[in-house]
């Protein structure tokens, strides 16, 4: 009788190692629909892993829910989700209802396909958004940008021409110093004919002051003119017609922009009269 038994187990591993695979899916399918999922079990991870033994798509895709519904059934949430993931992989629009399947399942397989719809259209959409970065970067790498500068500019003072060519510390020394010399000697100027009027009709105990601030006068507006000319010599020997620049970056995400110096300051000089009690001047300001 042992002897029988044990030709009896050793015919049924037989005939199961000679079984196709679609036989042993219709075989787990059966178990299935008996509710013997722990049988059905071994006989799906048999056909799907380590390697799939199942030629067609739809059998691969069956075999996956399957093996999926019965984890759920034997209470092992992981792998029916990882199974039915699998299936939803292969054929996204794959649907089960409770003819087959206990509603249990059908809802653990429904939650399971809109995570992985969800995940499908969040790569989608963080694809679609470094293609458009990748876009965007290739079109920032070769766009160039070229600043075209007036010559005229050349002749204003005050560091005008400076400012233009990018010497920024060289236009504000120019723009400071001609306006500070020029300020003197226009503020004496305003303060002699404020003081004896322009027919300069000065007392003769004020004669020697007037001489001298006369002197400042001078001295400070022919400073004055010689750092305009040298302004307008250095600023000319330093003129290119047109320099390439960045290109305004501003409309990129900021990923994208190009790593720049800091901002180019920008100076505004102003020049106004002030009344004092004993005269007049000129006040120069500017703002960074």
């Amino acid at each position: 009788m042992r002897a029988a038994l044990i030709l009896a187990m050793v015919g049924a591993l037989a005939g199961a190692a000679h079984a196709t695979p679609g036989n042993q899916l219709d075989k787990a399918r059966s178990e299935f629909l008996s509710g013997n999922f722990s049988d059905a079990i071994p006989l799906l991870n048999y056909l799907l892993y380590p390697e799939a033994r199942l030629a067609e798509k739809e059998d691969l895709v069956e075999a996956h829910v399957l093996y999926g519904a019965c984890a759920f059934q034997t209470g092992d949430n992981l792998t029916a989700r990882k199974e039915f993931e699998a299936a939803l992989d292969m054929k996204p629009d794959y649907a089960i209802d409770t003819a087959r399947f206990s509603a249990g399942a059908v809802h653990f397989f429904d939650e399971t396909k809109h995570a992985v719809d969800d995940r499908r259209n969040r790569d989608a959409e963080e694809r679609r958004i470094a293609d458009e970065k990748d876009r965007l970067r290739r079109y920032r790498e070769s766009l160039v940008v070229y600043e075209v500068k007036s010559y005229y500019v050349n002749y204003i003072p005050f560091g005008a021409g400076q400012f233009q060519n990018g010497q920024h510390a060289k236009g504000l020394w120019f723009a400071s110093t001609e306006a500070a010399t020029g300020a003197i000697s226009a503020g004496i100027w305003i303060y002699l004919v404020g003081t004896y009027g322009f027919n300069g009709h000065v007392p003769t105990q004020d004669l020697g002051f007037a001489r001298t601030l006369q002197q400042v006068e001078i001295g400070a507006g022919g400073v004055c003119l010689g750092l305009m000319a040298w302004g307008i010599i250095d600023s000319l020997r330093n003129y290119h017609p047109r320099s390439q620049i960045d290109a305004d970056d501003s409309l990129l995400p900021p990923d994208l922009r190009k790593s720049a110096p800091p901002p180019k300051p920008h100076t505004s000089f102003f020049i106004s009269p002030e009344l004092v009690p004993d005269g007049a001047g000129v006040v120069l300001t500017w703002e960074r």
